[in-house]
């Protein structure tokens, strides 16, 4: 967890000092608006990579996509309260060697999970550059299990009683970091954020069963923001 913790602030170092390089043209959020507006909405896209952290060995990085929605009340023109909308997909992939009575074939399962998020935070914005940190609320909206392996393919839909052990209701940090572009009246505002639940995936488990697998992203977007 700390190794995680770690991954996700270096993301938010890097941005932070791509930014001292960056035109002095650089806008604020009043900038953005055109007419010192306290308010703004934004849209954005989202691609990048799903994982199941913890217990879960043999786990992988799988692409993940997602998009929603944002507003933004600046208190000062540096803080803003800020809170979202979204859907992501979750889960992890696994690849490996089945080798038994003689049969060889190689594999792959992949876990997707669907889910609706709800930041809520705080965001920073000094001179076009957005520092947000909030704490995420996920519901697991639907999930898919695809296993490969030879020449047979398996895919499952979740329903009712895949969700018995399963948390379908988590939360955790979000950080992220964005540049906002003025393009008229509208900014663009390319960036990324990482994410991390806090609670066990698994429950509801036999006393003798104490593996712990949580849900990480890290995601590229884009938004486009507009000042109220």
């Amino acid at each position: 967890m700390k190794n995680l913790s770690i991954v996700g602030f270096a993301l938010v170092a890097c941005l932070i000092c791509s930014n001292a390089s960056a035109q002095d043209a650089a806008v604020s959020t009043d900038d953005i608006s055109g007419d010192g507006n306290k308010m703004a909405i934004g849209g954005y896209i989202a691609l990048g990579m799903a994982h199941e952290v913890g217990d879960y060995d043999d786990a992988k990085f799988r692409f993940a996509g997602g998009g929603g929605a944002y507003f933004d009340f600046h208190l000062t023109p540096l803080l803003a309260l800020e809170a979202g909308l979204g859907i992501v997909g979750k889960g992890a992939r696994e690849e490996g060697t089945i080798e038994e009575m003689g049969y060889v074939a190689d594999y792959e399962t992949r876990l997707k999970l669907t889910y609706l998020t709800i930041p809520l935070g705080v965001m920073l914005s000094i001179k076009g550059l957005q520092i947000g940190a909030a704490w995420e609320l996920a519901i697991a909206l639907a999930g898919k299990s695809k296993s490969e392996s030879g020449d047979t393919e398996t895919e499952h839909t979740w329903g009712g009683d895949d969700w018995d052990n399963f948390r379908r209701f988590n939360m955790g940090p979000r950080l992220r970091v964005g540049y906002a572009i003025p393009v008229g009246p509208i900014a663009i505002v390319p960036g990324m954020y990482w994410s991390l639940h806090v609670l066990n995936e698994y429950k509801d488990m036999p006393d003798d069963f104490d593996d712990s697998i949580r849900a990480m992203n890290i995601m590229f977007l884009v938004a486009v923001e507009f000042g109220l």
